[in-house]
């Protein structure tokens, strides 16, 4: 079913950050009209009785959920895991391939390829070794061109992100390298100045891999990675979990960076949907306990999230409308990858990824996700 009409909604609107009333119309997977409908869809449309429509959640930085890791993971567990993360309201997911070997990063790019995703983001090997995280140390490595011309050959028309630490040695070439070749660079797992973050800025770079987390704090004579984060008006990503980021300092960073550079990202691991256990990421062994995630030497290690409540965090740590925080994980990610000509808001032309909300425009009650409607 991915040719319906809807009637009697109010539909979000995400350049005026606010509901109009009307309704929508979807041919082959594509909104066709939204508004005032034609004598035609509004013949056939079904009734939502004033219920909100909005965008379906942009997920640009995720490693997997319900027991599945994007990087190994065959075609089969690919398209499990697209139902999966449409099932919580993400019709839009940028598989995040994590530090791995070349040969296991090139079967997973294949893979994503042949599954019809977007985008893919690397967040690996390019790392700080003192700030890698849950990262094996083993897999990291210096950024190699040669290496990602590779990968980037091998995804073809997908958009590709890279997160790394742009003071290793030849960082900023390679980040005029992947500006070069229609690709680009966040800035992550880095003990960067404040200084190397802004000359990482100003060479191409156009992100902040979760704000905060693994890159050199800001203090008030040294502002380091994070000062750069909040002031450079680049996009910066943040894990609204209440773990990653105190609620406290998520609020002061919303107010701080431009609200259309906002990104919420899950960073959620295999683990996500699934509880507490065992799991792997980046080839290192992770613990959940209590719902948080961690390797066996204590560090963060990805989150338990779906991208529809690190919204609602949001809502709750700020104070902010649902108006306000729905760009954040919409629009905003999707213009952060380009991939707003594609999905990202409600509009003519774009994909049918929708979300219905419940009665009490608080959680979901229907997903579709290229018009078709998910279970």
């Amino acid at each position: 079913m991915n040719s319906f009409s809807l009637k009697n909604a109010l539909i979000y609107d995400s350049d005026a950050e606010d509901f109009i009333s009307g309704g929508i119309a979807v041919e082959d997977g594509v909104i066709t009209e939204i508004g005032a409908l034609s004598p035609q869809a509004l013949k056939c449309a079904r009734d939502v009785h004033g219920r909100r429509i909005i965008p379906a959640m942009v997920d640009v930085h995720s490693h997997g959920r319900d027991g599945i890791d994007f990087c190994g993971a065959s075609e089969r567990e690919l398209l499990r895991l697209k139902a999966a993360y449409a099932a919580v309201g993400t019709a839009t997911v940028v598989p995040t391939l994590a530090s791995a070997t070349q040969e296991e990063w090139r079967s997973s790019v294949k893979n994503v390829k042949n599954c019809g995703f977007d985008a893919i983001h690397f967040e690996g090997r390019y790392l700080a070794p003192e700030k890698r995280g849950a990262h094996a140390p083993e897999l990291l490595s210096l950024p190699k061109s040669a290496e990602m011309k590779e990968l980037l050959e091998l995804a073809g028309d997908m958009h590709v992100h890279v997160s790394f630490a742009p003071e290793l040695k030849g960082g900023i070439e390679f980040i005029k390298f992947l500006a070069e070749n229609n690709a680009s660079a966040g800035i992550a797992h880095t003990s960067a100045t404040y200084e190397e973050a802004m000359a990482a800025v100003e060479a191409g770079a156009i992100s902040f891999t979760h704000t905060f987390n693994a890159m050199t704090e800001m203090l008030h004579r040294k502002p380091g990675t994070v000062g750069a984060a909040l002031s450079s008006g680049r996009y910066a990503e943040f894990i609204c979990d209440g773990v990653h980021v105190h609620p406290a300092v998520i609020k002061a960073a919303y107010n701080a960076v431009p609200h259309d550079k906002f990104v919420l990202i899950t960073d959620s691991l295999m683990a996500a949907g699934c509880g507490d256990g065992e799991y792997t990421l980046a080839g290192l062994r992770v613990n959940v306990s209590c719902g948080i995630a961690r390797t066996e030497d204590g560090a963060i290690a990805g989150s338990m999230l779906d991208l529809f409540t690190a919204m609602r965090n949001l809502m709750n740590f700020t104070g902010i409308s649902l108006e306000k925080a729905l760009p954040c994980a919409t629009s905003n990610p999707a213009k952060m990858l380009s991939l707003d000509k594609i999905t990202g808001s409600l509009r003519v032309g774009l994909r049918a990824d929708i979300i219905i909300l419940d009665e009490y425009g608080t959680d979901i009650s229907s997903v579709y996700s290229a018009g078709n409607l998910i279970d």
